[in-house]
């Protein structure tokens, strides 16, 4: 790991010194990840400013829990995580436009390769969803999957099921206000969870 082209570290090193309080190694630390980080925050955010603050929120965060920083094994992996927690807390507070959220889905799906973890919330996605429809009462389910996952109009469904418009509507009002509900109970620390609730499917 190479620092202002002058001497080089190697990543353990780096960590001790930052642990111990060397603000020019952290200095170093930021400078090296900090295109990581922003480029992330900007991806999810759409807004330089946003993912401006964002890093450098991460890296304060991160300054002031220095002193964990020498059991680090994986820096990169470590930042990722940081970094993401970081969009998560913002995510919760519901700073960010609904707009944002596929790109936040698509970010995490790209990404659930090299991290396991998110590999893992994504299967419990599916399962946690798939458990919310099935949840539902026999005919809102039934309209729920036919207006949502089929795609079909309310015109259409009232046709197929001999109700009226009005009643498709208000089953998938029921339906989408059950499964927030259910979603809200079993989301946790699932990031995706999360993501989901905040998305379009639920405008």
């Amino acid at each position: 790991m190479s620092i202002d082209g002058n001497r080089t570290y190697d990543e353990k090193e780096l960590l001790l010194k930052i642990a111990e309080g060397d603000e020019r190694s952290f200095g170093a630390l930021t400078k090296l990840h900090w295109p990581q980080v922003y480029g992330t925050a900007l991806r999810l955010t759409k807004s330089p400013e946003q993912a401006k603050d964002l890093a450098q929120e991460m890296f304060i965060k991160l300054w002031n829990n220095r002193s964990k920083l020498p059991e680090v094994d994986n820096l990169s992996a470590y930042i990722y995580v940081a970094a993401r927690h970081i969009v998560m807390d913002f995510m919760q507070k519901k700073v960010l436009h609904v707009d944002n959220m596929s790109h936040l889905a698509e970010y995490f799906t790209e990404n659930s390769v090299s991290h396991p973890q998110t590999s893992l919330e994504l299967k419990e996605l599916q399962q946690t969803v798939s458990a919310a429809v099935q949840a539902l009462p026999e005919k809102t389910r039934q309209v729920f999957v036919l207006h949502r996952f089929e795609g079909k109009t309310h015109r259409e469904i009232a046709d197929l099921l001999q109700i009226s418009e009005v009643s498709s509507k208000t089953y998938i009002v029921r339906a989408l206000k059950d499964i927030r509900r259910y979603l809200s109970k079993h989301a946790g620390d699932n990031s995706l969870l999360l993501i989901f609730l905040l998305s379009e499917f639920f405008q």
